[in-house]
């Protein structure tokens, strides 16, 4: 893979924390649009936030699992890469059937009712909740083990 720069080996880091905000930010939009009166335009931007985070969300996964070999990672750092990789998978899986049922309801039912907007709500905190996990794991991966930002030990010096 070639690197973007010196100080950014991949796009991985880059990337990342854009569907993390723009998730987040969907199921904040969610909530306002569960209690606020005319419900229509924040729950298009809610939509439209859903998607792009969506396929940033995987874009994510993709450029994370393809950096993996490029990175230093310390033997014991392994199990967790494993652990965050494979609830990366259930984030991308959950909000992209999630994106899709929602985008499903309103070109079907144009104008969706309050329960409904509770309903999808409720999925977009799940989702957040899982995406919370994967993104603690990624973390773990940088601060506690360096990976992708030590550089190996070199053994002959």
């Amino acid at each position: 893979m070639i690197g973007l720069a010196d100080w950014a080996p991949n796009p991985h880091a880059l990337i990342v924390h854009l569907p993390i905000g723009l998730l987040v930010t969907a199921v904040v939009v969610d909530v306002l649009a569960v209690v606020r009166k005319d419900r229509t335009t924040l729950r298009l931007v809610s939509t439209g936030l859903h998607v792009s985070g969506t396929v940033l969300l995987l874009v994510a996964y993709l450029t994370g699992r393809d950096a993996a070999p490029e990175v230093f990672t310390p033997g014991l750092a392994l199990a967790v890469v494993t652990r965050h990789w494979d609830q990366a998978l259930w984030c991308v899986w959950y909000f992209g059937l999630a994106t899709a049922g929602r985008v499903g309801l309103q070109l079907r039912y144009g104008r969706l009712g309050r329960s409904t907007a509770a309903g999808l709500a409720v999925v977009g905190v799940g989702g957040v909740l899982l995406l919370a996990t994967a993104a603690e794991l990624g973390g773990r991966l940088v601060y506690e083990y360096g990976v992708g930002v030590a550089a190996p030990v070199d053994a002959g010096r």
